[in-house]
């Protein structure tokens, strides 16, 4: 008698059970929200100031950007920068602080106007405050260059030396020797990835950090095309009054340099 009243008990249990979860059931599967983004908020277009530093220096520019749907811009980018070859070396008087850069020949300033897109990534995961995105761009560069020194004789070396050579080539600064530049034609780009700041879409605060190159198919001849040949003695070697040389540098064609960049700015409808 005592086992069949505690089998009915676990029976008459077990249907109370199965009924409290039938009544309450499972609950109902929230959707979650769409992140806010400048699409849905109403934002098209945006532009903004830009400030960066690479291998190169620093650079300034302007960015305009269009909103294409919820996540993804397109933006059109200009700079100013300098352009420098990685093989050169320069050297600061502490004392006075002059600069030295040795087998400089030419500065150069560059201008790449590059149309890019980019692409938020992890908008549900991640705060609308803090958007990571990614960014490819590309477009022409237009580079000028000119003398980092005056090369009276013109044969590609600075002599700067007088106990050695018959002549000093002084220097210009930056803003000498600009009537003796040319003007270069070439292809730039980047790959980036960053981070739009701020859950006020109207203001535009963006870090970026990513990869940047220059490539000029006839290249650059940054550092002396020449250097000297000297005697047994150690005397530089003169024929004809001029100072004999021989190849140094050759024009280099691609540039590339890691690079970070801020832009502030605002965005409107």
């Amino acid at each position: 008698m005592k086992k069949l009243f505690l089998l009915i008990l676990a029976i008459f249990t077990l249907l109370l059970t199965s009924n409290a979860f039938a009544q309450f059931g499972e609950p109902e599967v929230r959707k979650k929200e769409v992140p806010k983004n400048l699409y849905d908020e109403g934002y098209r277009s945006g532009f903004g100031f830009l400030f960066g530093a690479n291998d190169f220096g620093f650079g300034v520019g302007g960015q305009y950007r269009k909103v294409l749907n919820r996540y993804t811009e397109a933006h059109l980018t200009f700079k100013i920068s300098g352009i420098k070859d990685p093989r050169e070396q320069t050297f600061i008087d502490y004392f006075f602080g002059t600069k030295t850069v040795p087998d400089k020949y030419k500065r150069v300033i560059s201008f790449p106007l590059s149309l890019g897109l980019k692409k938020r990534f992890l908008a549900k995961q991640i705060s609308d405050n803090f958007r990571v995105f990614g960014s490819l761009s590309g477009g022409p560069v237009f580079a000028f260059s000119y003398p980092y020194y005056n090369d009276s004789n013109n044969n590609g070396f600075r002599e700067n030396d007088p106990t050695l050579y018959d002549r000093f080539e002084r220097t210009n600064d930056i803003f000498s020797g600009w009537n003796d530049g040319d003007w270069h034609l070439g292809l730039t780009g980047s790959a980036e990835i960053g981070i739009d700041f701020n859950s006020n879409f109207a203001n535009l605060q963006s870090f970026q950090f990513g990869y940047n190159f220059f490539y000029f198919d006839n290249g650059l001849q940054i550092l002396e095309p020449a250097k000297p040949l000297f005697g047994a003695n150690g005397s530089p070697r003169y024929s004809g009054g001029k100072l004999q040389t021989t190849t140094n540098y050759d024009p280099k064609k691609y540039y590339g340099s890691a690079q970070i960049s801020f832009i502030f700015g605002w965005m409107w409808d």
